[in-house]
């Protein structure tokens, strides 16, 4: 077996592997915000949109396309479940990234050579972010396997193909041309700044309500986090060759135009971090290869352990966060799903903070009956709030709702529900809430969460017990 041989097999089993962590554990909201929660608002007619597609910030490509699969599957009169509504879309996304993935590791041996990359090929495999969200239906994803064809078609200098798929994916994002603005000079030999001004006037104001977080975060989170101990040979990829060069300076533009955005997230890593992995491949290489001073000595022989170490780390790294973290949601959504699927018109209420839980991709019934809790700026909370016996918002965080309040006050105008999904820690407020109203709960069922004190414990469904 030679190595694009052992490349593609590993390739196969790195997306099978996304795949399944994909459907245990939980990243951000917007991987259901984004897309599936949108595309069943769009074919069923019932649902929730957050308040980002009412200020049109959102590009509607993404749930379309998932949209067309749920029209094709409804033909033979499937109404759904978790294989149509989730299941399938999570395939379409791996399979793109299958075909980013293989690009380019084809890009990576003609940019810096067969030697940095294989090693480049590794790091990919190996990398727990890209398998963490491999199949993941969040838009970076989407825009990172876009990025790896792209790069592939520029380097093959196949540029009508590679305008058709920048063409789509500014159309999906249009940040994505943060990354490319830097590649002109080198492929069509001039710079178009204005981009950059017009960009940042889009995304830098709206950003901030997701939270604010230091301009240098990128730096010292962000970067070790995807890459470990190599992080600190980032750098030398400047002065190692002319193709090195070009590709740490992307890297850098691309690091300090998002660093001027108000709100800061790992996620928003992933299209550049393909082109992380052969500038340290080649960094790598040259210090093995080179003997000519000490600094080249003393790096060269701990090359092998430095990168024994990444292997080490991604690989726990992948099981952590793939199985043993933030897996109690995906798990209590579906327990809740086979719960409700013998009662005519069930009652759920989702007392969680806003957005934690994806609703009816993954809850789903056709008469089903949800309350939970809102969050948007003033200036949408009307479109949540009309018609509405007694809106459940969140303004400032969970911790300052007043459970009590909400529960007596929607109970007034909306009967108890059948299942209470909530996490472990609010679950005594809940039930002693509800007696106070004469209604009893307890817990039918407890699926643990994480391990880290900053996330939820677990998640738990509440039965009514009267």
């Amino acid at each position: 077996m030679n190595f694009r041989q052992g490349a593609q097999m590993a390739l196969l089993m790195k997306v099978l592997l996304a795949l399944k962590i994909a459907r245990v554990a939980d990243f951000v909201p917007d991987e259901h915000w984004q897309s599936t929660e949108v595309a069943s608002v769009l074919h069923f007619g019932r649902g929730h949109l957050t308040w980002e597609w009412y200020a049109h910030i959102r590009s509607y490509i993404p749930p379309v396309l998932i949209l067309i699969v749920y029209k094709i599957v409804s033909v033979f009169n499937y109404d759904g479940g978790l294989l149509m509504l989730v299941k399938v879309p999570q395939m379409l996304q791996a399979s793109l990234s299958v075909v980013g993935w293989n690009c380019f590791h084809q890009f990576a041996f003609a940019r810096v050579g067969s030697n940095a990359g294989k090693l480049t090929t590794v790091f990919m495999i190996m990398s727990w972010l890209t398998t963490f969200c491999g199949a993941r239906v969040i838009s970076n994803q989407t825009e990172m396997s876009l990025n790896c064809i792209a790069l592939y078609l520029l380097e093959v200098g196949d540029l009508a193909k590679f305008s058709f798929i920048m063409g789509l994916n500014f159309a999906l994002r249009q940040t994505a041309a943060i990354l490319w603005i830097p590649f002109l000079p080198e492929f069509y030999g001039k710079l178009k700044f204005p981009k950059v001004s017009e960009i940042r006037s889009i995304t830098i104001g709206g950003s901030a309500e997701f939270g604010v977080q230091s301009p240098f975060w990128y730096f010292y989170s962000g970067l070790p986090s995807v890459l470990g101990p190599f992080v600190v040979l980032l750098p030398f990829g400047f002065f190692c060759s002319e193709a090195t060069r070009l590709l740490t300076l992307y890297v850098a533009f691309y690091l300090e135009v998002y660093s001027f955005f108000p709100h800061k997230e790992i996620r928003f890593l992933l299209p550049v971090t393909p082109l992380l992995f052969p500038i340290c491949a080649f960094v790598i290489c040259t210090f093995v290869k080179k003997r000519t001073n000490i600094i080249h000595r003393l790096c060269g022989r701990y090359m092998k352990f430095a990168i024994t170490l990444f292997i080490c780390l991604n690989v726990g790294a992948t099981f952590f966060f793939g199985f043993l973290h933030q897996c109690g949601m995906k798990r209590a959504t579906a327990d809740l799903s086979g719960k409700i699927s013998q009662i005519d018109e069930p009652r759920v209420w989702i007392m969680t903070p806003c957005y934690a839980v994806p609703f009816h991709s993954h809850i789903h019934h056709p008469n089903i009956e949800l309350e939970y809790y809102v969050c948007a700026p003033k200036e949408f909370l009307h479109l949540y709030t009309n018609g509405t016996a007694y809106p459940l918002i969140q303004v400032n965080g969970f911790d300052t709702v007043d459970l009590d309040r909400d529960i007596s006050k929607k109970l007034i105008g909306a009967k108890a529900p059948h299942f209470i999904l909530a996490f472990q820690e609010h679950v005594p407020k809940i039930i002693a809430a509800f007696e106070k109203e004469g209604y009893g709960y307890k817990v039918c069922a407890t699926h643990f969460n994480s391990f880290i004190k900053d996330f939820p414990a677990a998640v738990e469904i509440l039965c009514n017990s009267v």
